[in-house]
Order: structure tokens, then C-alpha cells, then sequence
């Protein structure tokens, strides 16, 4: 005999998302489903629940005081129903049926290979989608994706898996051909030349900012780009230097041989990079994954930076325990 009081795990699903979208317009967007159907489930929700759940006056959307309580605990019971899931698939060898991917897209450029492959036995489909940091928390805090590599610690977040990467220390670019003899450090080259400069919209560009401001160096901006195969080609071209990390240094390898790459500050600014993850809700993925990356760091990403950057050393990428 089925049991209709029991809530189904889909409609708890489409309320959490309803819960953290504007309206159930933009709900149905996200879930990819006409805003029909998502009323109707909310519509159903409601009745098996017997109070309203979402004040629909509201622009956006407000849940109820019942309504915030249902998603307190939602939240909890998808988490749940995942761990399961993982759990039960893995004791069959049978892994998970999707693995979804954040990473910034440096991240996305440099590994994005060794996740699939590394993925490719144990996820029946993998979705990688790349961004700035900002968009992927976002998303990932949705439940939208699974896994997120950024320097997004969130230390506010409980009932995470956070895996250390490596520092990705900022580095300065410029081009050979305008470097004079009278040019071997950042400060004289920025005090005769003209920088290419992310712009705000770029978040690695609040790391260089803080770099440059730490060690006092002033700039002449000429050029600003969200795009770092962008930023660099102006830089191979002679347009001027710039400030960037490492990990964008191996993302845009066109014309690197046309360029000096010089240490800033001994390398004393980076950012930090992160794997985080719901706890046991991807069984041992985070942890492979994480063995992936760092290994393919050590053994092909690595090398390539110190044919560009020789005083480049491994201890400078070596992450801090948390």
C-alpha cells in the first residue's frame, strides 16, 4: 500500500530551489521545467503539507515561517538521500550517476583534462562549467553543482570537505623585446611602462591589486581586460606588462617564449586554491580528485611554468595546512 502523506524527494528538490530563486519563473529556469510544473508541485507540496509555504505577494519570493522551517530541513534530507546514494552505488562498484564540476577557469583550462579522465570510471556524466569565483559559490551554495575549485575557502559553510590545492603565486609578464638593460626589476619596469591590467570584473584582480598595493607598486594603466589569453597577447605583443598568477601563466601559453617572466616580492603573494565539497555526499571522488591535480601539477604544469620562470621552485607552490 502506498503511503501518500510521505513528501517526495523531487518536490522537496524543486521547493529548495524555488526557496533560493526570485520567483518561480526564475525557479523554473533553473530546473529547466515550464513554471507550470513547478507551481503545480508547490501547489501539491502545500496540500499534502496543509499550510501555505511561499508568500506569493513578494517580490522575490518569501517563505512562510512553515516554509523556512521545510527548508532547514530539506536541505538536511537531499543531503541525506545523497550520501545515500553515493553510499549504496559505491558498495556496487557502480559509482555516481553525475558528478557536476565548478572551477575557476584557470583551474578549468590547466585540468580540466585530468578531472574527465579521472572522472570518466566512476560518474556515468560529468559537467564541467567554469566561471569567476563569485558565480560558482553561488552556484555550488544552490546545489547546482557538486564540487567547487576556486580560492573559495568558505569558512562559513559547516558540514564541508575542503581539500588544500597549492598557492598560486603572482607573477610579473612582459615582453622581451621592450625590456632595457635598465629594466631588471618590477619597479623599474613599471615606472617606464605601460601596464595591461585586469579590470574588476576579473577576480584574480583583486590578488593582484592587493600585491601591488603591498609592495607599492605604482602603475600606468593603459589596458584592462576580464580575459587573460587576452591580457597576454597585448603583453607578448609589447603593448606593455602585467601582473598575473602562475596558474594563468600556464592557462595562456601562446607566444610565452616572447616573454620575461619575473618573481614578485620573492613570491610572497598568492592565492590559495581549494577543492570543497558536501561531506560524504561524493564518497572518495574529493579525495581522488585532489591526488589528480596535485599530481598533474608536480608532473606536466610545473615543468612547463619553470621552462618560462626558472627560479620558479615547488615549495613556492606548496599549500599551508588548514
Amino acid at each position: 500500500m502506498i503511503n501518500r502523506d510521505l513528501i517526495d524527494s523531487q518536490a522537496l528538490h524543486i521547493f529548495v530551489v524555488i526557496s533560493e530563486s526570485q520567483s518561480l519563473t526564475d525557479a523554473a529556469n533553473r530546473l529547466g521545467v515550464t513554471q507550470s510544473a513547478v507551481s503545480q508541485s508547490l501547489k501539491g507540496l502545500e496540500g499534502l503539507m496543509g499550510v501555505e509555504l511561499v508568500v506569493r505577494r513578494t517580490t522575490p519570493l518569501r517563505l512562510t515561517h512553515a516554509g523556512l522551517a521545510l527548508k532547514q530541513q530539506a536541505d538536511v534530507i537531499l543531503g541525506d538521500l545523497r550520501r545515500l546514494t553515493v553510499t549504496i552505488r559505491e558498495s556496487a562498484n557502480k559509482g555516481l550517476i553525475n558528478c557536476r564540476v565548478g572551477l575557476v577557469s584557470s583551474m578549468s583550462e590547466v585540468f580540466g583534462l585530468t578531472i574527465l579522465q579521472h572522472l570518466d570510471g566512476c560518474a556515468e556524466r560529468v559537467q564541467l562549467r567554469s566561471g569567476n569565483t563569485p558565480t560558482l559559490i553561488k552556484a555550488f551554495l544552490n546545489r547546482e553543482i557538486d564540487i567547487l575549485i576556486s580560492d573559495a575557502m568558505l569558512s562559513d559553510a559547516s558540514h564541508l570537505e575542503r581539500h588544500p590545492l597549492f598557492r598560486d603565486p603572482m607573477i610579473m609578464a612582459v615582453g622581451r623585446g621592450v625590456v632595457g638593460d635598465d629594466m631588471s626589476t618590477p619597479a623599474a619596469i613599471a615606472a617606464q611602462l605601460p601596464m595591461i591590467k585586469y579590470d574588476r570584473t576579473a577576480h584574480i584582480g583583486t590578488y593582484v591589486e592587493m600585491a601591488m598595493r603591498r609592495m607599492q607598486l605604482l602603475a600606468n594603466v593603459r589596458t584592462e581586460t576580464d580575459d587573460t589569453h587576452t591580457l597576454m597577447r597585448f603583453v607578448v605583443e609589447g603593448q606593455g606588462w602585467s601582473v598575473l598568477s602562475a596558474l594563468c601563466l600556464a592557462q595562456s601559453r601562446v607566444g610565452a617564449e616572447k616573454i620575461n617572466v619575473l618573481p614578485l616580492d620573492d613570491s610572497r603573494h598568492a592565492r590559495q586554491l581549494y577543492l570543497l565539497a558536501r561531506q560524504a555526499e561524493m564518497g572518495s571522488v574529493p579525495t581522488m580528485l585532489t591526488e589528480a591535480i596535485m599530481a598533474a601539477l608536480q608532473q606536466e604544469v610545473l615543468p612547463g611554468l619553470q621552462r618560462l620562470a626558472p627560479w620558479l621552485k615547488a615549495e613556492q607552490l606548496r599549500t599551508v595546512s588548514l
